[in-house]
């Protein structure tokens, strides 16, 4: 009985932890998936395409520049709205996804 018990206890709490070790796969490939958003334009993981390549630039420095970009009016660029359809730290995780590539 006591086996039992022990070896469904055991099952309850690994069928209980596997949403959890999937969850933190998806928290690890997040800024991949915001930064996605950006590949139509700047090329697969942002290596060329019809615009500037994103891989390599430095984090800050895109930083800079997506925060000038929210701050323009909205016909100035066509990366207003992109820019302004992330948070602060999204943009922070896009940044620092693009300066990782190579």
């Amino acid at each position: 009985m006591f086996k039992r018990t022990l070896l469904l206890g055991a099952m309850a709490a690994g069928w209980l932890l596997t949403p959890a070790l999937g969850q933190a796969q998806f928290v690890a490939n997040d800024a991949r998936l915001l930064a996605s958003g950006c590949f139509q334009c700047h090329g697969t993981n942002g290596k060329s395409g019809a615009f500037d390549a994103l891989a390599g630039d430095g984090k800050l420095d895109m930083l800079n520049k997506l925060n000038d970009m929210r701050k323009k009016s909205a016909g100035s660029s066509i990366m207003v709205p992109h820019a302004r359809g992330y948070t602060s730290e999204q943009l922070n995780m896009m940044a620092d996804y693009f300066s990782k590539q190579k």
